[in-house]
């Protein structure tokens, strides 16, 4: 059956401000968009009343880690156990969608298959969840980032540990056989753990050529841990889709970010280190913040991103939110950060929430041509109802009770009223 709603100002990335208009929705896609707040009647449709509100395209949480630990959990994600691991998934899937996000593409679960069952159960209607590309855990080599073992004692990390071309390759099939969608490279360090540092480049260039080769053939999305210069420089020659951080990223590594940019995405990851300067003393101590560089690297990215964004960079939103001080469900916090930290517009920084993250959702395929991602027909029918106007003032999608309806995949997960037939 279609669903008409009504009575809306609709905004998308190729709209400067929301004009009144009405959608028609037919099996999970936008069939006609009309002008005016009610327009003819569509006969044999359920009538959806939106009161006024806002009708924009879903927000997509391009670096999404809906594996991590739900708030209260004892354990981290490293040592979760498989069944709480999935839970947390389907928790954290729920809490999204009900925060307006209608689209996360994985960027390292702690276990191969936590988040692509869950992206089943969803897609199969058995879970609330929003549309999930599911990951690999990190791909990592020994002494890299995630690489948590011991000596002395067994551990399993929440990672893949890759030394050499042909354990490279061999990660990568394992991930398409499990039914992955991303393969998620660690190529650099981060200055949040003892070691290695941020400006460390783990991985080999061969590793990191290997790793792309395989998950080209094999149609998988590539997205990659970039805090080094070289780490950028590696992941774009090797055609990663998605650079991740590149806070350290070099004249060399800008210029060759740009020469890609209609090709690839760059999420900054802004919200974790603003907010793990507010928050995280109160759950980390400050001794702890302290050795974590937080004010050196939030520099260097800041200033790398007003570049990148200068450069006509195609910028998505999201970053290791699900930790305990920025839980699923508050990615929108970067939207207004990217307005006051980089330079861009509210409207600019909307598209990058929206429009970009849903070309960037198909970027293993090449599809810059698809409507997803704006109020046009023949898009997909993600939609999220805004009791406001996101283009004056972007904090409104950090407020739940603004967000007064979520459709995914046609379908209403929070509906703004009863659907009246017509």
């Amino acid at each position: 059956m279609r669903t008409r709603i009504f009575n809306v100002r609709l905004w998308d990335a190729e709209r400067a401000v929301p004009t009144q208009g009405n959608v028609v929705i037919y099996e999970g896609h936008i069939v006609a968009v009309g002008d005016g707040g009610s327009g003819q009647p569509d006969d044999g449709a359920a009538q959806v009343d939106g009161g006024g509100a806002t009708l924009m395209p879903g927000l997509v949480d391009a670096h999404g880690h809906l594996s991590f630990p739900v708030p209260g959990s004892p354990r981290g994600s490293d040592n979760q156990p498989p069944e709480e691991t999935v839970l947390a998934t389907v928790l954290n899937a729920r809490a999204m969608l009900d925060a307006g996000f209608t689209g996360v593409i994985g960027a390292g679960s702690p276990k191969m298959r936590a988040e692509l069952v869950v992206r089943n159960e969803i897609e199969a209607g058995n879970f609330p969840g929003p549309r999930i590309l599911a990951s690999t855990p990190t791909l990592t080599v020994t002494g890299g980032l995630n690489d948590n073992r011991e000596m002395h004692q067994d551990i399993a990390p929440p990672a893949i540990i890759v030394d050499g071309v042909d354990a490279c390759r061999r990660a990568v099939r394992m991930g398409f056989r499990e039914g992955v969608d991303v393969v998620k490279i660690n190529i650099s360090g981060d200055d949040f753990f003892p070691r290695p540092a941020g400006r460390t480049t783990t991985m080999s260039e061969a590793e990191v050529a290997a790793i792309a080769e395989t998950a080209h053939a094999l149609g998988l999305l590539i997205t990659c841990h970039t805090r080094s210069a070289e780490a950028v420089k590696y992941a774009v020659r090797h055609g990663a889709h998605i650079i991740n951080h590149a806070d350290f990223a070099d004249e060399e590594a800008l210029n060759l970010l740009e020469a890609a940019r209609d090709r690839l995405f760059v999420a900054p990851t802004i919200g974790f280190l603003r907010l793990t300067q507010e928050e995280g003393p109160r759950f980390l101590g400050q001794k702890m913040v302290d050795r974590m560089r937080l004010d050196d690297c939030m520099a260097h990215n800041i200033r790398v991103h007003q570049a990148l964004r200068r450069r006509g960079i195609r910028h998505v939103i999201g970053g290791d939110y699900g930790v305990k001080w920025m839980p699923a469900g508050t990615q929108a916090r970067d939207i207004a950060l990217f307005v006051e930290h980089y330079g861009y517009t509210p409207t600019g920084a909307l598209a990058c929430a929206t429009r970009n993250g849903a070309l960037a959702m198909r970027a293993a395929h090449g599809q810059d041509d698809t409507p997803d991602g704006l109020i046009r027909v023949g898009a997909r029918a993600d939609l999220i109802l805004v009791d406001g106007d996101p283009t004056r003032d972007v904090a409104v999608l950090q407020r739940r009770e603004a967000i007064t309806g979520v459709m995914c995949r046609g379908i209403f997960h929070r509906n703004p009223q009863p659907a009246v037939h017509g």
